[in-house]
């Protein structure tokens, strides 16, 4: 529990213990790294209010400009909220490999870039509607359209992208985003407001604009502060949250191009025993193919016509995943190591070599079961910062995108009236946030860490047992149930 002094005099009353925000995922919690002050209440400078709404007072405040942290400024811009976010990098985060995005996230995409811009967004990343699971040997255990689930009449959309050209594309839609994103400055200290000092939050609610200090010494006031910093978020250490816990594997990515590649010969792998198709290993431009081992897996997809994502997934004792191999070439040796032995057809090999070894990325899968509110006062999540979870849904970019829309909606509707929303009102909102964010996160985060376990098992019988019932039983009716959800309009405000 923390208990913030009291800054001065003017601080009339100490805050109450606060409660510590509900979790049942089994992980100890960590120690906060950010500083944790008080301040007394200051009259918050008001921001000009946009054309047809009340004025906002202090602007929103976003910690981290990744995909949730952008989508999120620019979901409250399109509202006329103002907002400024803070990214400790210099410029956007171009390493990384691909993500890929479902129905869900385009939904999402549409409310955030509109269709003009969602639409171009679409443009020359390929349609996948095809799924090829396959056993390490190269046997096709089954094949399946993504028509074959159950989805109702909207179907399923599934594009993979570029992380760096999703982030651009947020970003590039932001209005005066110059302003809106100070890069190479990060938050360091959260300055806690009294609460109920002088009557007006009642109840421990805080009376006053959240505040930051920033890592060139500034003091930042805002109406709201949103923690968007990724897996290791320091706002969620601030507000005690427990500590994402390793879930027994590490995952190399990367992406290979092959600027030769003819999408219309064919010729590029064809011919491989139970594939057939024109990209690597005879993969087909419309299908996502997994290959499945004992221990390890990995899977591959066409992004555009000519590049592919791929990664491995591997066990890892929590010794050996605290580092990563020292040099690109090493991570590269030992990603074609994960998959030595396999059979050629499935184009893993193919793809991993074809990567720049200094672009291929290594990460340590983590999770947290987050369940309830999971802010405190006028701070709150997003993102990986809010719910990290494994990817074995390809749920994590997606549900950052819902964040922002649901958050946006939420503040929004406070900004309708003819005075700024009170602190109170603020908090309500982001605990109402929350807690539709977490009905909506946590079984999905529950959903993946198990088909990950599932997936990563190493033992002989069921290693069998998962083959024979993929090859024999396996339905895909509702293999896509999760992204059915949809976050809402901005424009219906």
């Amino acid at each position: 529990m923390w208990a913030p002094k009291r800054a001065s005099a003017r601080s009339a009353s100490q805050h109450p213990r606060s409660r510590a925000p509900p979790s049942t995922h089994p992980a100890c919690r960590a120690r906060s790294a950010l500083k944790i002050s008080a301040i007394a209440t200051e009259p918050a400078s008001t921001s000009t209010p946009p054309t047809g709404r009340r004025a906002w007072g202090e602007p929103i405040l976003v910690c981290g400009a990744g995909i949730a942290g952008l989508a999120t400024a620019l979901a409250l811009s399109k509202l006329g909220l103002p907002v400024r976010v803070f990214e400790s990098r210099r410029e956007l985060r171009r390493e990384g490999a691909a993500l890929s995005l479902w129905s869900n996230a385009w939904r999402s995409l549409e409310a955030l870039l509109g269709p003009e811009g969602a639409g171009e967004l679409r443009r020359g990343h390929q349609l996948l509607t095809r799924v090829e699971l396959c056993a390490s040997s190269g046997e096709l255990l089954r094949a399946f359209q993504l028509a074959e689930c159950d989805l109702g009449p909207e179907g399923s959309e599934t594009r993979g992208l570029m992380r760096a050209t999703l982030l651009q594309a947020l970003y590039d839609s932001l209005p005066d985003r110059e302003s809106i994103v100070e890069f190479g400055t990060s938050v360091r200290e959260v300055l806690a407001p009294p609460q109920g000092a002088s009557g007006g939050g009642g109840d421990g609610a805080p009376d006053g604009p959240v505040a930051v200090r920033l890592s060139d010494g500034r003091t930042v006031y805002g109406s709201v502060l949103v923690g968007s910093d990724g897996v290791g978020s320091e706002v969620a250490r601030y507000l005690q949250l427990p500590a994402p816990r390793y879930s027994g594997y590490c995952a190399y990515r990367g992406v290979a191009t092959f600027p030769n590649l003819d999408p219309d010969s064919g010729a590029a792998g064809s011919g491989s025993p139970g594939f057939s198709g024109s990209g690597p290993g005879g993969l087909r431009l419309d299908t996502i193919r997994q290959l499945w081992g004992a221990g390890v897996r990995a899977g591959l997809y066409p992004i555009t016509p000519t590049t592919f994502y791929w990664f491995t997934c591997f066990n890892a004792d929590t010794e050996a995943s605290r580092q990563p191999p020292p040099s690109p070439a090493e991570r590269q040796r030992a990603a074609l190591e994960s998959v030595a032995g396999w059979g050629g057809g499935g184009g893993i090999q193919q793809v991993i070599s074809a990567t720049p070894a200094e672009e291929i990325s290594w990460s340590r899968i983590s999770d947290r079961w987050t369940y309830g509110t999971f802010g405190r006062g006028l701070v709150t999540l997003a993102g990986d910062a809010a719910h990290p979870m494994t990817p074995n849904l390809g749920q994590g970019g997606c549900t950052a995108l819902e964040d922002a829309v649901v958050l946006a909606r939420k503040l929004g509707k406070l900004a309708e009236g003819s005075a700024p929303p009170s602190p109170a009102d603020l908090a309500s909102a982001l605990r109402s946030y929350e807690y539709e964010r977490s009905s909506r996160c946590l079984p999905l985060t529950v959903r993946a860490n198990l088909m990950g376990a599932a997936l990563q098992s190493s033992l002989p019988v069921v290693v069998a047992a998962r083959d024979a019932f993929v090859r024999t039983a396996f339905s895909p009716g509702h293999f896509l149930d999760h992204t059915v959800y949809d976050c809402g309009r901005l424009d219906e405000l």
